[in-house]
């Protein structure tokens, strides 16, 4: 039988494997460029699951930068420190001075009980203390207990005796509260604290001071260093806000019973030459800076110790 002979022109040509790795490598290099260009293009979104407060604080402050909103708008994806989150109440607002009130505008009017004071507590620190608890507990998760109990009578100077046998009650009632709120209206004083206000988003807002107390004459002390740390904590974040939105933290020598628990803060809300108006204006910024000065890693609860 005659041999079939092979020529160039009737052999199958079989590609080079050398082709075949250029084939596939440059396949993997388009995936990856398509790949990359979905990653990129998704919004920036942080898995619910695996989120920190720290990754949290990381978007807001993205999201800020990219979209400009008002700071107090930032932080309402905050999530509650664990130890506020709890079926029992972590934060109580209370007053000592109950009656204190604000100047009377046309459509904030009141009968007067004496000189700048009030017993409705429509129109008194009462009215702002109401509207502090709904924002921290609507946009931050937090159970907070308001109390209204008119402190002053008999005697205004006796208020504190009676503002801490209201604070021990609940102290023992509810050991799961870790923030005491003592919350006033400061006096007007035209040397020192001219009729002022600060216009935040468009809205007139009074200003806040925190007062912590150093308790000096007291055997028993308050808890000083853990007080003004937090304290300062809060007033650093408001002036973040605005730069005079909050006076520096004001140390006295008394003690505000400020020595039941740590985090025992007293704040004054404006002054009488303010409004209501303006008063209740500042509370979306103090929750917040609350809110902020709990997050993760800002507080130890096991550090807490009276001086």
């Amino acid at each position: 039988m005659k041999k079939r002979r092979y020529t160039s022109r009737n052999r199958k040509s079989k590609p080079s494997p050398s082709v075949f790795a250029w084939i596939a490598l440059a396949f993997g290099w388009i995936c990856a460029v398509l790949f990359g260009v979905y990653i990129f293009s998704r919004p920036n979104e942080i898995p619910s699951e695996v989120s920190t407060t720290e990754t949290v604080f990381a978007q807001a402050k993205h999201d800020a930068k990219e979209h400009p909103t008002p700071v107090s708008a930032q932080l309402k994806i905050l999530p509650a420190v664990n130890a506020l989150r709890s079926d029992e109440p972590t934060i109580l607002i209370y007053h000592t001075h109950t009656t204190e009130a604000y100047t009377q505008t046309e459509s904030e009017q009141y009968k007067e009980s004496s000189k700048w004071r009030t017993f409705d507590t429509e129109y008194n620190v009462v009215a702002v203390g109401e509207v502090l608890k709904e924002i921290l507990e609507k946009e931050y998760g937090f159970h907070v207990i308001h109390d209204t109990t008119d402190h002053e009578p008999p005697k205004l100077a006796t208020a504190y005796d009676r503002s801490l046998k209201t604070m021990e009650k609940y102290h023992k009632e509810y050991p799961s509260i870790v923030l005491f709120i003592d919350l006033h209206r400061d006096a007007y004083n035209a040397d020192v604290a001219p009729c002022d206000y600060l216009t935040i988003n468009g809205t007139e807002t009074a200003r806040l001071m925190l007062v912590v107390g150093k308790g000096e004459k007291y055997a028993d002390k308050p808890y000083y260093t853990s007080n003004e740390a937090f304290a300062q904590r809060i007033t650093k974040h408001l002036n973040t806000i605005d730069p005079k939105l909050c006076r520096p933290v004001r140390l006295k020598t008394g003690r505000y019973n400020q020595h039941v628990a740590p985090n025992c803060i007293l704040v004054e809300v404006g002054h009488n030459a303010n409004t209501l108006s303006q008063a209740k204006a500042a509370m979306p910024y103090l929750a917040e800076s609350i809110a902020y000065s709990f997050h993760s890693g800002s507080i130890s609860l096991s550090d807490w110790s009276p001086n």
